[in-house]
């Protein structure tokens, strides 16, 4: 904010700027800055504006107002100059505005005693402008519209007392500048606000993605390296011979393991940033949601069997009518995330089910769990976990289920508690088109994987 503060500004008006005392002109807040420059910019140059006008009116010989300027200017502007490099903003900006005010008030009784006209609309006008810059928009409002009455009061005050002809014109025409100052000191300051505000809310949003891209990025380079590095150097070792063929073939599990967890990590790195660039639409048909968990239950057969874990499933007909592709990566990751998560020798259970016009997908497992901050709709959810066997990835996982369920209108419910397991719920309406019908032992007999 400061360097776009100085940059914005040609360097005559970056001098007052240089001549800060203090150097912690960055700890105070950007409005406090934008007040701050404003002050200083009004004091010195107010200062160059006085010895002008000074020597005008010497030189014209009116040595009452040339005497009026060098007793009433810097007497406002001298201490609003002090507190601004105290970085008393706050009760600089008073001080001006109250200063300005007062002096007005009294260049007006002295020139009428002079029986002497004097046009006060520039002064007033000038301290409307000042108030909406370095003070809020209800003290500027109150403000500007004791400027309207104390105008109007001084033209008729003047009217009278050297009875002059009443100009109603110029009346109207001053009261519509100060209502013009009242309306931009509320509404369009108003509208400022609202606009700071919804740009730092932005900010922040750009924030959190940007340390979810630095944290990605980590992630990609360490993470998904070691496992193409690990099935490269098994490959050159076979063809190298110091790997024989039937060693290599009882690595197959573990490679595969490792392999398809890049897989899984690079599709979901590339369909969230497709979300992020809303490219993705969904493409909803009538479908079943056990027919959908069946297959990709069967993908982690070897990854189950390896971790010893019992899988039970329980497949009643759900019927939905959800976009086929994104429902398959949302459940891929849930029984990836199970897996992932459950420790040797745990259980997991699938299920699906129809009831109170929702079609339901359930995976539970007696994990790790998660703490109630990951449970959130919060893009810091997005984070770096690590599996019972060591394994890690993203985090992704969760948040493109959560996106996904969003875009097929659905809900994702998380029931869990760090060391007693999640129980993860998908659910959409119920497709009606189709009946639901009972079915079990959907599963073929694969120790440790059970149906029921």
């Amino acid at each position: 904010m400061q360097n776009q503060l100085n940059q914005a500004m040609p360097w005559p008006f970056r001098l007052p700027r240089r001549m800060l005392l203090n150097g912690n002109f960055s700890s105070l807040s950007p409005v406090d800055q934008l007040r701050l420059i404003t002050l200083l910019h009004i004091g010195w140059y107010g200062m160059v504006l006085l010895v002008l006008i000074v020597s005008v009116s010497m030189a014209n010989g009116q040595y009452d107002r040339a005497q009026y300027n060098l007793i009433a200017v810097p007497a406002f502007l001298v201490p609003t100059l002090w507190l601004a490099y105290k970085h008393k903003v706050q009760l600089a900006s008073w001080y001006l505005l109250i200063a300005m005010y007062a002096t007005t008030i009294w260049g007006i009784y002295v020139r009428l005693l002079d029986k002497a006209d004097v046009h006060v609309e520039l002064l007033f006008i000038m301290i409307g402008i000042f108030s909406i810059i370095l003070i809020n928009s209800r003290a500027s409002l109150a403000l500007c519209t004791l400027l309207a009455i104390s105008y109007l009061t001084a033209r008729i005050i003047t009217f009278q007392q050297l009875h002059l002809h009443f100009e109603m014109g110029q009346l109207i025409t001053g009261m519509a500048t100060f209502i013009a100052l009242t309306y931009v000191s509320y509404t369009v300051k108003k509208t400022a606000m609202q606009i700071q505000r919804t740009i730092a809310v932005q900010n922040q949003a750009l924030s959190e993605l940007n340390t979810m891209k630095d944290n990605l990025f980590a992630i990609i380079g360490h993470d998904l390296r070691s496992p193409v590095a690990g099935l490269k150097t098994q490959l050159m070792a076979v063809k190298a011979g110091y790997t024989s063929a039937g060693q290599f073939e009882q690595r197959i599990d573990q490679l595969a393991q490792s392999v398809d967890g890049v897989y899984l990590t690079l599709d979901n790195l590339l369909h969230w940033a497709m979300l992020q660039r809303e490219r993705i639409k969904p493409n909803p048909i009538s479908l079943d949601l056990s027919k959908i968990a069946e297959p990709i239950l069967l993908l982690y057969v070897s990854d189950i069997q390896r971790k010893q874990l019992t899988v039970t499933t329980h497949l009643d007909t759900a019927p939905a009518a959800v976009d086929e592709h994104q429902l398959s990566i949302v459940v891929r990751n849930l029984i990836h995330n199970a897996i992932k998560f459950t420790p040797q020798g745990g259980t997991i259970r699938l299920s699906t089910s129809s009831d109170k016009g929702q079609a339901r997908l359930t995976v539970q497992d007696s994990g790790i769990g998660m703490p109630v901050a990951n449970q959130t709709e919060s893009r810091e959810s997005a984070v770096q976990n690590r599996g019972t066997s060591g394994e890690r990835g993203t985090g992704l996982g969760l948040q493109i289920c959560r996106e996904f369920m969003r875009l097929n209108q659905g809900t994702l419910h998380i029931q869990s508690e760090p060391g007693k397991g999640s129980t993860i719920t998908i659910s959409f309406m119920l497709d009606k088109s189709k009946k639901s019908a009972n079915r079990s032992n959907s599963i073929p007999k694969l120790d440790p994987v059970e149906s029921t």
